[in-house]
């Protein structure tokens, strides 16, 4: 198994873009102040939680994560994710996306489809500890935006579902468009949950219609 994520450039400015001091979260985190400057940035599970942990301090946004998921350009995706909006729809494009966390991080993506839902969930194998609820909101949100870009529609899902209490739910729900959920089975991921329909899922459980995941690249 990987022991190390490649945290991607980006981030650092989407940083920027929304306020963020990156010098300021890598030193709260205690990473390097040249980090972003790397050709790879790869971490451990532990500075990663370290540094989603810092930027949630820093820029006192509890809403930090979430907008930090969202990308409105197709072209600004990780090549992963643009690859995963030519499959067939959001159950391939997710299968693609696990395989690809199965060869480069040590995270699992979880699917599950059921006869009436969909959900995915986010798992980190190395973890000792819970990982930051802004990295959740940050993975809940990349996920949801990349399902809007491949239907082409301001898709919502069902409900998110945490492992631990937010104090928040009211404010998530309407960042999300869908019911939040705390305190769920620790059994279970913390997961979002979509309805089977001709935008998801083309399977004979959900009685749908295929439809590719185009990418919005020409618009």
């Amino acid at each position: 198994m990987l022991k190390r994520f490649r945290v991607p450039g980006r981030l650092a400015l989407k940083l920027k873009e929304h306020g963020v001091s990156v010098a300021a979260v890598l030193r709260r985190a205690g990473l390097p102040r040249d980090l972003f400057d790397q050709t790879r940035v790869l971490v451990s599970t532990e500075e990663l939680f370290a540094l989603w942990r810092a930027i949630e301090v820093v820029s006192s946004d509890p809403l930090i994560g979430i907008k930090l998921g969202i990308e409105s350009k197709t072209e600004r995706l990780h090549p992963i994710a643009i690859a995963a909006l030519s499959t067939q729809n959001l159950v391939t494009a997710t299968e693609h996306l696990a395989r690809y966390k199965k060869l480069t991080a040590p995270e699992e993506i979880l699917a599950k489809l059921g006869k009436q839902e969909f959900s995915i969930g986010f798992r980190w194998l190395l973890a000792v500890e819970a990982e930051p609820q802004v990295l959740t909101d940050y993975c809940f949100s990349w996920m949801i935006s990349l399902a809007r870009h491949g239907t082409g529609t301001q898709l919502n899902p069902l409900r998110v579902e945490y492992v631990k209490q937010r104090a928040n739910l009211r404010v998530l729900e309407r960042s999300f468009g869908s019911k939040a959920l705390g305190g769920a089975s620790k059994r279970s991921p913390t997961r979002a949950t979509w309805p089977c329909s001709p935008h998801l899922v083309h399977l004979s459980s959900c009685g749908s219609q295929p439809r590719v995941m185009k990418s919005q690249l020409s618009r």
